[in-house]
């Protein structure tokens, strides 16, 4: 097994090799999974996904590859298991990573301008950089988002599934419905279960169709 050491530099090769990685392992889905997984989000109907534009295909496909956990655990981790021969050392090493990748919720807190935001995750308090070269140009500080990140010791990287928090996603029911049942004692640590993420980001990822907001997500190219 090859060592691997990244660091912020490899930014564009990560993000490059991750793109291609969720395009092999949703490929690797069967016809019961988009299935499911519409009907996960509200986006099942007569027999059909429901989706219509770039967005929302986007974050179909995000939640299919992270928040999707049949057997519990989700679809990157399935690839590393039954795939694995389709995939270089690289690719094994980052779906590894993506096989670990939690459920956050965070503020962007700093940013350099360049590539770098410092952000707060709201549950646990805890500090983190995160490498995103057109977010740390453009980003608005202070603002809440959601979605899978994945660690590379030291910094972490967005999936791609990135939905802005507002205050209307906040008050959906499903989503209050898991925030009014999250005890204190169990608050900080609440998303580093990956079911507990799983619960999280489903009911987020569907009341952001539910309210047509997938516009306000995203992760543009580099």
């Amino acid at each position: 097994m090859a060592d691997f050491t990244f660091t912020p530099a490899d930014y564009p090769e990560i993000r490059h090799r991750m793109m291609d990685l969720h395009s092999k392992i949703f490929r690797k889905l069967t016809k019961d999974d988009i299935k499911t997984c519409g009907k996960h989000l509200g986006i099942w109907h007569q027999k059909t996904l429901m989706v219509k534009k770039e967005n929302e295909m986007d974050l179909f496909t995000d939640y299919a590859i992270y928040g999707y956990r049949p057997n519990d655990f989700n679809m990157a981790e399935k690839f590393l298991r039954l795939f694995s021969k389709e995939a270089d050392e690289y690719e094994l090493e980052l779906l590894r990573r993506m096989s670990q990748a939690p459920y956050a919720i965070y503020r962007l807190d700093e940013t350099n301008r360049k590539d770098t935001i410092k952000a707060e995750n709201i549950f646990s308090k805890a500090t983190f950089q995160i490498i995103d070269y057109n977010m740390a140009k453009a980003t608005s500080l202070g603002v809440v988002l959601a979605g899978y990140l994945v660690d590379f010791d030291g910094f972490s990287i967005q999936t791609g599934g990135t939905v802005f928090l507002s205050k209307e996603i906040l008050q959906v029911e499903q989503v209050k419905r898991i925030i009014d049942r999250i005890d204190d004692n169990e608050l900080s640590h609440f998303l580093s279960k990956p079911a507990n993420g799983a619960k999280m980001a489903k009911a987020i990822f569907s009341a952001t169709f539910q309210l047509d907001k997938t516009t306000n997500f995203g992760h543009r190219p580099i």
